[in-house]
């Protein structure tokens, strides 16, 4: 016969809780989707924006080609345009997946992940500015979508950086780095 590890109805030990998530740190994670959500919106409306120009760079890229190769055709060079535009939207993407695991680990409380979006977070006001004052050069719809999603990020980019260096957010990492 074995004896109970201790007293009969008694509790084992349970682990603490762990720190809960503040309110702000929350916020800031679903502003940093709302970042996230316009660069998407953006990078779309940059290539969508960049297509109507797709002949003048083919008639670059095959003048610079033919110096070098006169073997080239204006065909090769259109192939070239439009997988460079393919490529462009596949990195963009994984840029935004990239971003949605920072977030994710934002949202754990680690401290790292708070840095790194702090400092894409203010470049990506520098470039809301930036595109706030560049609205008298806007040509076409697609470029006009381009620059609002670009204003819209760094609002919401602004705001998340305010968010998650409240005096609770802050106390919120320090925690999570024991």
């Amino acid at each position: 016969m074995t004896n109970p590890p201790g007293p009969i109805g008694a509790m084992p030990p349970q682990a603490p809780l762990p720190n809960p998530m503040p309110v702000d740190v929350g916020t800031a994670r679903q502003l940093w989707w709302g970042v996230i959500g316009f660069g998407v919106v953006q990078l779309v409306a940059s290539v969508v924006a960049a297509l109507s120009q797709r002949h003048t760079f083919a008639k670059q890229v095959f003048d610079q080609a033919r110096e070098k190769d006169p073997q080239v055709s204006l065909a090769s060079a259109e192939l070239m345009v439009a997988l460079v535009y393919v490529v462009v939207v596949f990195i963009g993407l994984g840029v935004a997946v990239l971003a949605l695991l920072i977030v994710h680990q934002f949202a754990r409380g680690k401290l790292w992940a708070r840095t790194m979006l702090t400092i894409v977070g203010a470049w990506l006001v520098v470039i809301g500015v930036g595109a706030l004052f560049a609205f008298g050069s806007v040509a076409g719809a697609a470029s006009l979508v381009a620059g609002g999603a670009a204003i819209v990020q760094a609002v919401l980019a602004g705001g998340s950086i305010y968010l998650s260096h409240r005096p609770e957010s802050t106390a919120y990492f320090q925690m999570s780095r024991r």
